[in-house]
């Protein structure tokens, strides 16, 4: 009975010793958030919104000078029952924007962002519906990835989902 009592102290001691070794060892510090940002997601909330304010106004020109290209452009939907991921170019988008008739108001109303800022990357991320003339479209959640540039902030990415269901159709006309 002895030497079971031995093994059994020895592996206690075993355990123990290296657990107290570590505690006693002050903790790693904790990764300290980065400061709220109030006045880079202003900035950053104004590029989205000078963005959707320039497709309600055909203002291409003035939407081209917020990307930094190449600008990735992608959507996720359900097309004919399948998980669909379209690629479009941002001068493709562009060019939708202003070949659509000039009667036909193309309104993407915005709910309230997320905005996150950490040194010279932003992201937003917002519930909007989409509305062609007084036609609701569609709804889904842009997100926008946006770099600080020597000219500002500029869009880098731009990802949305698209559904016709489970939309509130609530947010209000521009």
């Amino acid at each position: 009975m002895e030497p079971l009592m031995s093994r059994a102290l020895c592996l206690t001691v075993c355990l123990l010793v290296p657990a107290a070794a570590g505690a006693q060892q002050a903790a790693p510090a904790a990764i300290s958030p980065q400061p709220a940002y109030a006045t880079d997601s202003a900035a950053v909330h104004q590029v989205v919104t000078t963005l959707f304010d320039g497709m309600r106004t055909r203002d291409t020109a003035g939407m081209r000078a917020l990307f930094h290209e190449p600008t990735a452009m992608r959507s996720a939907f359900i097309r004919q029952g399948t998980n669909t991921v379209s690629a479009d170019g941002v001068e493709d988008w562009l060019q939708g924007v202003a070949s659509a008739p000039d009667t036909l108001f193309l309104d993407e109303r915005l709910g309230p962002p997320d905005i996150r800022v950490d040194g010279n990357l932003a992201s937003m991320w917002v519930y909007y519906e989409f509305y062609a003339g007084d036609r609701f479209s569609h709804c889904g959640v842009d997100s926008i990835q946006l770099a600080r540039t020597d000219g500002g902030w500029k869009i880098i990415l731009v990802s949305d989902s698209r559904r016709r269901a489970d939309c509130s159709q609530s947010l209000s006309k521009h």
